[in-house]
């Protein structure tokens, strides 16, 4: 009789026991598009709890189910705990541990990559919860819906309360005062179409209270239309630059920057300088185009950079008249003007304001007909020992007529060049819209024999206008 009611009295006390201990239910909140990053095939669970409830874990399947990281986010612990995936892991259950409460076990069938979120309330939080927890609960509860001006209500009642954490109930206060104030800044930002600007708030709103689902929509939206306001500044941007409207498109370009579009901003950095530099070269007068002449070849013309604080290029191009007959095949053997053509490029450097110094390599070209002789001359282009030397048949050749080969008139109409590297230094004085230069050309024939034909050496001179 004895044992029995021993055996009852525990019972009674094991069942006491069991109804003591709390009761909590696991949420799945898991987004569709969630993804865990990780070297290995592996996946997460992410689970949040409010602080005052501290969790453990343990796992069928793995040694431990540390979390590798736990974030307090508003007033929430969030716990972050990773697993290996395969065939080997299937039937793994996750129990979550909580001092008074009856444990929780979830079923975790997880994939590569995957990321899984729960969220682990009490739900009789509120039963039998005193004064101080209980508007508190129901605060936090308001506070997760986003409803920030009635949770500060319910803190601010709380204060009255005898039971009252007060170092915990102003800093809810606090929290929510804060969340009220970013709501108001991103509203009034969003009206004003700043949206990078309405979005940093909304991030701050986020990162306190990530249930606040209003919040998460307008963060999306302004995301969205900010991304379209800098495709269209800078599309508009482009237009400019490309029509040479440097004012028009520099304002654009500077707007895209202030507004950091990060997809844009390298280019429209570049595009500044770009414009940047055109209108300091043109303040500067830095480009310079003159005519030049030089002995045989008077037509001419230079066109250069000179900058005032970094090194330039220029081109030259120097031909003659003789150029065009040649061109219609009017020139031939024994013709006195030759045709010829100078080309030279390089560098410009500043000296001393306003001289700059030129330099560069350069190429020459001289056509003559027939076969070259030392007196600079050409010969008849069938023979070097041929007795023609007029252009005409008649009766009278020194050679018979049937020993006359008979396309020897090629020869005085088949065109050769000689080639010389023409490499070039000289100076150019520019002040305000004028421009004048001289440049020293030494002439080094490819074919040595060429040399008295082609020439040594040429000065040219040039005028004109930088603008």
């Amino acid at each position: 009789m004895c044992k029995k009611s021993i055996l009852s009295l525990c019972m009674s006390l094991i069942g006491g026991f069991a109804n003591a201990q709390g009761v909590l239910e696991a949420s799945d909140i898991s987004q569709p598009n969630d993804v865990y990053s990780s070297a290995n095939d592996e996946a997460a669970v992410i689970i949040r709890c409010h602080k005052s409830i501290p969790l453990r874990f343990s796992s069928s399947m793995d040694k431990t189910a540390d979390p590798f990281k736990v974030d307090l986010e508003g007033t929430d612990s969030v716990y972050y705990i990773s697993f290996p995936t395969g065939n080997r892991y299937r039937g793994r259950e996750l129990t979550i541990i909580a001092s008074g409460y009856t444990p929780v076990f979830l079923k975790l069938e997880l994939q590569p990559k995957q990321l899984l979120s729960y969220q682990i309330t009490d739900p009789n939080a509120l039963v039998d919860a005193g004064c101080y927890r209980e508007h508190r609960n129901k605060g936090m509860q308001e506070f997760k819906n986003g409803n920030y001006e009635e949770a500060k209500n319910l803190f601010t009642v709380a204060r009255s309360c005898s039971d009252v954490d007060q170092k915990e109930n102003e800093k809810n206060i606090s929290l929510t005062d804060s969340m009220i104030y970013y709501r108001a800044s991103a509203e009034q930002y969003f009206k004003l179409l700043d949206y990078a600007k309405a979005n940093e708030y909304y991030i701050k709103i986020i990162r306190n209270n990530p249930y606040d689902s209003f919040v998460k929509d307008r963060n999306e939206l302004c995301v969205k239309l900010y991304q379209q306001e800098c495709e269209t500044l800078f599309t508009k941007a482009e237009f400019y630059f490309a029509e040479r409207d440097y004012e028009k498109a520099k304002t654009l370009y500077e707007q895209v920057i202030a507004k950091e579009c990060t997809s844009n901003i390298a280019i429209a950095t570049g595009r500044l300088n770009t414009i940047n530099s055109l209108a300091r070269a043109k303040k500067e007068h830095a480009r310079v185009f003159t005519y030049e002449y030089m002995k045989d070849i008077p037509l001419g013309f230079s066109y250069g950079k000179y900058n005032m604080h970094k090194a330039g290029g220029f081109f030259q191009m120097d031909f003659n008249t003789t150029v065009f007959d040649a061109i219609r095949s009017d020139c031939q053997y024994g013709d006195t003007k030759f045709p010829e053509l100078n080309m030279a490029f390089g560098w410009t450097v500043k000296i001393a304001n306003p001289v700059w110094i030129h330099f560069g390599p350069g190429l020459t070209g001289k056509m003559y007909y027939g076969s070259y002789k030392d007196d600079c001359y050409p010969k008849v282009g069938y023979g070097e020992n041929s007795l023609l030397d007029t252009k005409e048949m008649s009766e009278d050749l020194t050679l018979p007529k049937k020993e006359i080969p008979a396309d020897y008139k090629k020869g005085w109409t088949h065109a050769n060049v000689g080639v010389a590297i023409s490499p070039v230094i000289g100076v150019t004085a520019k002040y305000s819209f004028f421009a004048l230069r001289l440049t020293y050309q030494y002439r080094w024939s490819i074919q040595s024999k060429l040399k008295d034909f082609i020439g040594v050496s040429r000065l040219s001179v040039g005028a004109g206008i930088a603008f």
